[in-house]
């Protein structure tokens, strides 16, 4: 994965960044799965159906896990009900772009 391109699905935002990610249903949690380059969005895969919100408390235990955040540090800022969200996280944006880059 170019990590370059996931510049663009992230944004500095409230005393946070907000990353644009795009959901798949699949057999494993796994972020980052891959950049859309159509939607500039990073993709996210969760073992989770979207039920009775399964899918976004996985969604957010991933992307919590994955950054090294407790739950408090990460929130859905829009898209609760699409498969196209923003994702609040409690660092600034460089510090997410890194973590990407050591992630990968």
């Amino acid at each position: 994965m170019d990590i370059s391109s996931f510049r663009e699905a992230i944004e500095e935002c409230c005393g946070g960044s907000i990353i644009h990610i795009k959901v798949k249903i699949g057999k494993r949690n796994m972020f980052p799965l891959a950049f859309d380059k159509w939607r500039r969005r990073i993709e996210i895969e969760v073992n989770e159906k979207p039920e009775g919100g399964k899918a976004n408390k996985k969604i957010l235990e991933t992307i919590a896990k994955f950054f090294g955040l407790d739950n408090n540090s990460v929130k859905i800022e829009y898209g609760s009900k699409s498969r196209e969200k923003g994702i609040w996280v409690g660092m600034e944006k460089e510090k997410v772009i890194e973590k990407l880059k050591n992630g990968l």
